[in-house]
């Protein structure tokens, strides 16, 4: 499992498509914009999901603490899912959100606090993690 994060519109889909896609054909580019984590289809062996900070915030009504463990089943079954059939691949692309900002309004500093939990979840999970700035990929765990 891979996760891609850094600014919005810095550049990190034009990296996926560019650092995994460009010789695969054959992927399922899910956006978090239009759906939401539990209608994720995994009918192609790589799955792109964009938008993950879009899906937590569409989560915001539930506790913190239930918004957290929801995604962790998701990413632990979409992980599992990729360690079932080599090949697999599955990468997740969030933007970062706070940059150390505290927001005054409460439900964006809850949007912000759960997205920095979820996104430490992810990047203990992933094999490999990458910051895109400016389309320039640094991988800060591989």
């Amino acid at each position: 499992m891979y996760f891609v994060t850094g600014g919005s519109f810095n550049g990190k889909r034009k990296w996926v498509n560019d650092s995994f896609l460009h010789n695969n054909p054959e992927y399922t580019w899910f956006s978090f914009f239009d759906g939401d984590v539990e209608t994720i289809e995994t009918t192609a062996a790589t799955v792109v999901l964009e938008g993950l900070e879009y899906a937590i915030r569409s989560s915001l009504h539930l506790p913190a603490e239930d918004i957290r463990e929801k995604f962790k089943h998701r990413m632990s079954s979409l992980l599992q899912w990729e360690q079932d059939v080599q090949g697999r691949k599955v990468i997740w692309i969030g933007s970062e959100i706070g940059k150390g900002i505290v927001p005054v309004d409460a439900a964006d500093r809850k949007w912000r606090d759960v997205t920095g939990w979820i996104y430490q979840d992810l990047a203990d999970m992933a094999q490999e993690v990458w910051v895109v700035w400016y389309g320039i990929g640094t991988p800060i765990k591989r």
